[in-house]
């Protein structure tokens, strides 16, 4: 029992060291906002002279629900999804742009493993889910964590981009997901333009991402299928709102495949050894994600979390693919 007390304690306290680091990124995250307000145009912010409780209210450190939309917008961009194929022109090298990218960083991912931090190899799930983590600079300064998993699906190709495209599904899968629908589709090509917001918690703003998405059969022969996506900066679609922060999505997506296609590799013979009868029933899901959420996470800190959170997806996500 007193190991239990002590264990507890220690959790709690890294609890509170991890809230407290947070609430400071985010602090200095608001205040270099401000710094890019020209002199002139500058107006002291209200909170100015007030306590501090005034101050974090500002900021919203609230958990409060945020809309980007309201009611009646909603309805519009609903009616309006789907648009004319030539309104998707502006997109066509971009969707060609990170389709490649997103083959090429998976492709390369064994050649740059040393470089990478194994976060979780978990054999004795049914989906044989392997995380890594690293974390890279941005051209502006910032650093970010980009991980990089490995994964089975009880279902073919399809079906799997099927649920991943179901934004009723995936919002059910992350109580964090305030909002998350398309904005606009194309008719013809599977290609569209998704908004995504998170709810504010605890200290951390809410935060939302307007990003392209090209889905697309890379390998008719082996049925391979590649998911890319890349933020744009399009403010006139989604005008962003005071209380949330625009993240950027610099590169997210996954190559999907039978999972029969690579077992004559002597990698993947082993990794699945146990359920080589039944390989047929199975795909390879290979995930790249590459966000800025603008929220400076220190690696050691983003490890335990991000470990967490992506075991707690993926079950989600093979237990409703069953």
């Amino acid at each position: 029992m007193g190991n239990n007390f002590c264990l507890g304690k220690r959790s709690y306290k890294k609890k509170n060291e991890l809230e407290h680091q947070m609430f400071v990124q985010e602090i200095d995250y608001q205040l270099d906002k401000l710094k890019e307000i020209p002199y002139r145009q500058y107006k002291p912010p209200e909170y100015e002279k007030k306590t501090i409780i005034d101050l974090l209210q500002v900021i919203d450190i609230k958990s409060t629900r945020q809309s980007i939309i309201e009611p009646e917008q909603e309805n519009e961009v609903v009616k309006n999804d789907e648009i004319k194929p030539d309104e998707f022109n502006q997109y066509q090298e971009l969707g060609k742009e990170i389709i490649t990218q997103i083959q090429q960083k998976i492709q390369e991912f064994p050649q740059d493993e040393k470089n990478w931090s194994l976060l979780l190899d978990d054999t004795k799930s049914p989906h044989f889910l392997k995380l890594y983590i690293r974390q890279v600079q941005l051209p502006d300064g910032n650093k970010i964590n980009v991980t990089f998993s490995q994964f089975i699906v009880p279902c073919k190709s399809e079906r799997f981009i099927q649920f991943m495209g179901d934004f009723k599904d995936q919002i059910k899968l992350d109580n964090r997901i305030d909002q998350f629908k398309c904005i606009k589709k194309h008719p013809e090509k599977q290609e569209q333009l998704i908004y995504l917001s998170y709810k504010s918690v605890s200290i951390v703003s809410a935060r939302d991402f307007v990003y392209f998405k090209k889905t697309e059969q890379i390998d008719k022969d082996n049925d391979i299928w590649c998911d890319a996506s890349r933020s744009i900066i399009d403010n006139s679609i989604c005008p962003i709102q005071n209380k949330i922060v625009r993240g950027n999505i610099q590169l997210s997506g996954y190559v999907i495949q039978p999972l029969k296609n690579v077992m004559k590799q002597e990698y993947f013979s082993q990794r699945f050894a146990t359920i080589v009868f039944k390989v047929e029933s199975y795909s390879l899901v290979q995930l790249w994600s590459e966000c800025d959420f603008k929220l400076s996470v220190p690696l050691y800190l983003a490890k335990g979390q991000v470990k967490q959170e992506m075991a707690n997806y993926i079950n989600l996500v093979y237990r409703s693919l069953l």
